[in-house]
């Protein structure tokens, strides 16, 4: 009997371990360091770049359905790149054997990404920042569950419907909008070089598809300025535009995977989104094949695309925002470049004032780059004479004397240079 007492005892012991062990898994199921609210394409791609980029994230969609019902278009050359190109294969590959939708594909990748978690039909009860970041409550299976993340991203589709108005997170203007970091809108777009600031700089993703306007997207508009690690990736950022100048779905994808490398930075190097190093988060989004700027005169495919992209964003050469073109094949004009490359490298004023060469060839290219980067000026011309058709691909033939063009300069500086890491910060100014 004592035996069988002992026994009995044992058992309800270990019951009870279980039943304590179970509660407290229940309790600590999700410990996302980046929580994002809907499932908007914006969204979706926030949450899965962000768990690429090493954090642990927790998407909830309320509704039952990704990105809404309306089948996307895949046609388009954003997606020819990186998430975009992941999402349109698989949903290809699948649809010839069984009929499927790309909402469906693309939950299938949601589900299928490490670091992901994804909550659908769950309502969020309330949101209150903590000295730690934020506490997400939310309904699972009939129970309230409260949920701790470090960063918050807003990614409901419009200014009425965002969980920053519903919950009062930020002060919110007439039209439901919150200041931003950096202050953004269509003329700013339009003149990206007359602005006293530099936001082309800073840009994060860019709309790019043949039913979308040419747009580029400063990262600091993605960042209320009064609330630390609060992201908004909705119509709630922008305050100058309409809906109607957003309706493509890739460039909300785009978006989204600017918003989800900035969520990540926070809790990777323990600050907050609003110190992130732009040039690091920028460089995250050409890790994951993502992009800065609708070139339209260059493919996708090219080897030139991202030494462009990189070079765009250093300011040294200009690019047409409103008709997307880098015109690749335009003359390098020393005046045009001095005053960057001055600020850039100090140095360089030198080699500007001894060298009068207003459009510059091969041979004066290689004298600067000698000039600025201590190297022997034969060894680069050597280097360049090798690499002219093989690592560069360039349609031109190699001459010393020849008139070196934009694209050209462009992968040239960027090889030897490296203009691309000097950063900025949000307002697009160089750091020293």
């Amino acid at each position: 009997m004592r035996l069988q007492s002992l026994i009995n005892n044992m058992i309800k012991h270990t019951y009870w371990i279980i039943l304590i062990l179970f509660s407290i898994s229940a309790q600590a199921q999700y410990k996302p360091d980046v929580i994002i609210i809907g499932g908007s394409a914006a969204g979706t791609s926030a949450a899965i770049q962000a768990a690429k980029s090493g954090v642990s994230a927790l998407l909830i969609e309320p509704g039952n359905n990704l990105i809404g019902d309306t089948e996307p278009r895949m046609d388009i050359p954003s997606f020819n790149l990186g998430f975009f190109k992941e999402w349109r294969d698989l949903f290809y590959k699948i649809n010839d054997s069984v009929r499927t939708t790309p909402q469906a594909v693309l939950e299938k990748i949601v589900k299928n990404t490490p670091k992901l978690d994804f909550l659908k039909n769950t309502p969020i009860l309330a949101i209150a920042q903590k000295k730690f970041g934020w506490e997400v409550t939310v309904e699972i299976n009939g129970k309230k569950q409260e949920i701790r993340c470090k960063v918050l991203v807003d990614a409901t589709t419009s200014s009425t419907s965002s969980i920053i108005s519903e919950f009062g997170l930020v002060n919110l203007d007439k039209n439901g909008k919150p200041a931003t970091l950096v202050s953004y809108d269509k003329d700013k777009m339009k003149n990206a070089y007359q602005d006293i600031q530099k936001l082309y700089r800073t840009s994060g993703a860019a709309g790019f598809g043949n039913d979308s306007t040419l747009h580029y997207f400063p990262l600091g508009i993605f960042i209320p300025a009064e609330v630390d690690n609060l992201l908004v990736v909705s119509m709630s950022a922008f305050k100058d535009f309409d809906t109607e100048d957003f309706r493509n779905l890739a460039l909300w994808t785009n978006m989204g995977q600017a918003v989800g490398a900035l969520s990540a930075y926070g809790p990777f190097f323990n600050t907050t989104p609003s110190k992130a190093n732009i040039r690091i988060t920028q460089g995250e989004m050409f890790t994951y094949k993502s992009f800065l700027y609708p070139v339209l005169d260059i493919k996708t495919t090219d080897k030139s695309w991202y030494p462009v992209q990189k070079i765009i964003a250093s300011g040294v050469l200009k690019f047409d925002f409103e008709n997307g073109l880098f015109n690749n094949d335009e003359l390098v004009n020393g005046n045009d470049i001095k005053v960057v490359l001055a600020d850039l490298y100090p140095r360089s004023r030198i080699w500007f004032i001894e060298n009068k060469a207003e459009t510059l060839s091969v041979d004066n290219v290689i004298s600067l780059f000698s000039f600025v980067t201590g190297r022997e000026a034969i060894t680069i011309k050597q280097e360049f004479e090798a690499d002219w058709k093989t690592k560069y691909e360039f349609y031109s033939n190699y001459q010393v004397d020849k008139k070196i063009t934009k694209l050209e300069f462009a992968v040239l500086i960027d090889s030897y240079m490296a203009p691309f890491n000097v950063n900025v910060d949000f307002n697009g100014y160089f750091l020293r």
